[in-house]
């Protein structure tokens, strides 16, 4: 049985961000750093994903911004932890 607390994938976890982008509806995102903090940004969105002619790993990342303090954000696929406090367990 799946716990209905976790995404046992990635593509759920983007879908439900790209939906609740869709409605102008913030969600709590947590990931982490390449240099192994983490972070969480309590009100995010997403925006929209730089080229891969702008930058060679563009396809490992997404980028949003911080509705808190209206700061644009990066971060790496694999590293993503949480949205809404649910886990990403693969």
């Amino acid at each position: 049985m799946l716990d209905n607390k976790v995404y046992s994938n990635y593509a759920d976890a983007f879908n439900d961000m790209h939906r609740l982008t869709e409605l102008n509806t913030p969600f709590k995102l947590s990931y982490r750093r390449v240099n192994g903090t983490i972070r969480i940004v309590p009100s995010a969105l997403l925006r929209k994903q730089t080229p891969k002619h702008k930058d060679a790993m563009a396809p490992y990342k997404f980028n949003y911004i911080d509705q808190q303090n209206d700061q644009l954000g990066t971060a790496y696929i694999p590293l993503l932890i949480a949205v809404n406090d649910k886990q990403i367990q693969i």
